[in-house]
Parts: C-alpha cells; sequence; structure tokens
C-alpha cells in the first residue's frame, strides 16, 4: 500500500476540497487527482462523491478513513524511529570494559548517556580477548580494551598505564632502595583470571627486574585489592590508573622500565559505520584523557 496515497485520500477528507488538500500536500492538484484515482483502483471502489458540492466522502471512504489515519502514523512512526537509530538518537549499545579501562570507561560512557540519553546502554566486564571475541561475534559493540589489538578492528588508542605498587598510606620508606624495601613486604593481588592481562603484564615486569612479592591474599576485584592495602594488609602490583578508586588512602609508586607501561583504548567493528555505535566513536575520537604514566607519582 502506498502511504503517499493514503495521506492523499486524508488530506482530501479532511477539507473536502482537491485543490486545499493538494495545497497542504504541496504537490498540484492533477498529481493529487491522480493519487486518489490510484488509491480508488487499487481498492475497486470510489472514495468520493464528486458530484456534491462539497465534496463528501462515501460510505466506503467513511469505513476506511481511520484504517488510513492509523497507517499513516504508524509509517510516520517507523520512519522517525529508523531516523533517530540510524543518528544514533536512540537503540542500545552493548559495552564492555575490562581492569585497565575501570576508570576510563564509565567517564566516557557516562558523556555519551548525557549527550544521547534515549540510548540504551548496558556494560559489563570482561577480559581484552573476551571482549575482541564478542565483538566480532556481534555480541558486543564497543570495548575498551588493552593494546594492541588486530589491524581488521577500528580502534583508537585513549591513555598510557603503568604498572605501580599500592602501598598503605603510612608506610615510610628511604629515598634510595624503595623497590628492595618494598619486595620484603607482604603483598596481596588480584586472582590471575579477573585479571589475565595485568597477571601477564606484572609477571613481565617481575622476571626483567628480578622482583619477587610474597603474595600472601588474592581477591576477585581490583576495589577489594586496594582496600585490602588501605587497611594495611600488604602492598599490591596494580594500574597507575586505578589509584582513583581510593583517592588519599594509600602511596603510589610508579614502576620502571618499558615493561611497566602499556596503551589503553577502544575497539569496534569497522564495518559498524551508523547508528549509536557510530555516534559513541565519534565522541571516543575527540576524547581527551590524561596518560596515568605521566601522573605526578614517584617512582620507586
Amino acid at each position: 500500500m502506498d502511504i503517499e496515497r493514503l495521506r492523499a485520500f486524508i488530506a482530501v477528507a479532511d477539507h473536502c476540497h482537491f485543490s486545499q488538500a493538494a495545497e497542504q500536500l504541496h504537490i498540484t492538484q492533477p498529481g493529487l487527482t491522480k493519487r486518489i484515482r490510484a488509491l480508488e483502483h487499487t481498492l475497486g471502489g470510489t472514495l468520493f462523491d464528486r458530484d456534491r458540492q462539497p465534496i463528501c466522502v462515501t460510505q466506503l471512504g467513511r469505513h476506511l478513513l481511520p484504517v488510513a489515519q492509523r497507517l499513516v502514523r504508524d509509517a510516520d512512526a517507523f520512519l522517525l524511529e529508523a531516523r533517530r537509530r540510524v543518528a544514533g538518537e536512540a537503540g542500545t549499545l552493548a559495552i564492555g570494559f575490562g581492569l585497565s579501562t575501570i576508570t576510563l570507561a564509565p567517564r566516557i560512557i557516562s558523556r555519551f548517556r548525557s549527550i544521547v540519553p534515549d540510548v540504551g546502554v548496558t556494560m559489563n566486564d570482561f577480559s581484552s580477548r573476551e571482549m575482541i571475541d564478542r565483538i566480532r561475534r556481534d555480541e558486543l559493540d564497543l570495548g575498551f580494551v588493552r593494546f594492541p589489538v588486530s589491524s581488521d578492528l577500528a580502534s583508537v588508542p585513549l591513555a598510557t598505564d603503568r604498572l605501580a605498587i599500592a602501598a598503605p598510606a603510612d608506610l615510610e620508606l628511604t629515598n634510595e632502595g624503595r623497590l628492595s624495601e618494598l619486595e620484603k613486604l607482604k603483598f596481596v593481588a588480584l586472582r590471575d583470571e579477573r585479571g589475565p592481562g595485568l597477571a601477564r603484564q606484572i609477571r613481565e615486569w617481575c622476571h626483567a627486574h628480578a622482583f619477587h612479592p610474597r603474595v600472601i591474599q588474592q581477591a576477585d576485584d581490583i576495589q577489594t585489592v586496594l582496600a585490602l592495602v588501605a587497611a594495611g594488609m600488604g602492598c599490591a602490583i596494580v594500574p597507575a590508573s586505578s589509584a582513583s578508586l581510593l583517592p588519599g588512602r594509600l602511596r603510589l609508586f610508579l614502576l620502571p622500565g618499558d615493561e611497566a607501561v602499556w596503551r589503553v583504548g577502544a575497539v569496534w567493528m569497522a564495518t559498524r559505520t551508523t547508528g549509536p555505535l557510530a555516534r559513541a566513536t565519534r565522541l571516543i575520537q575527540d576524547w581527551s584523557e590524561p596518560d596515568a604514566a605521566g601522573a605526578e607519582i614517584p617512582f620507586v
């Protein structure tokens, strides 16, 4: 069914006048007449009694008018919803984040939701590898991951992070030999399966620097690890960016060496160029994030 023919039918029925209806629709009167006749031919009956002035809607027309009005309203609603989704003003966005982006991702998504509040957003915690697998399976729209990532995916690097040792706020160290002093203390750690990328980075750094932390307790999330440190249970090797989760309740010492540094950013399927994802990636590409690796924190 041609929606424009139904619009013509409704306009003529409203005005009971072809020229006025044509003016409302911004078409010529012959063009309007053509649409009405085409609709009547499709229906197999007349919609207007043209022998009376003003013209009148026939019994068939009176019966079909509410149906035509409903169809046009539905078509307009469909078109509006489709345009809003293509423009990224409506729809849903499934987002993944990990330990390395636990503070970065919420800031970006909070900004996104303030701009497009009608987009439904879900956020879940995954490892970087799982996020990339889910993006490729179309189970996730956007992931905030550790770099590097495969070249078949679109990506934007957002910040540099660095390993640091979190220590209780009241811990006193000499200016020299901090690293050797810290090695003698007890450590708490995140379970490897909860942060495989971080665990691998810590192992590589410890191997390169012959550092052997004595781990006495493990936890399932970074907030608990930091809380245990703040409570004096021990030190922990953590991303420098995570210190903002417990501001003022612990001391942080950046670890030296290239093995301590990594990049984080956003990743998505390059073929996805419309909808809420496109709106989010435009925001991400304009995002400016201070590097935790360059924070005003002393090195050990």
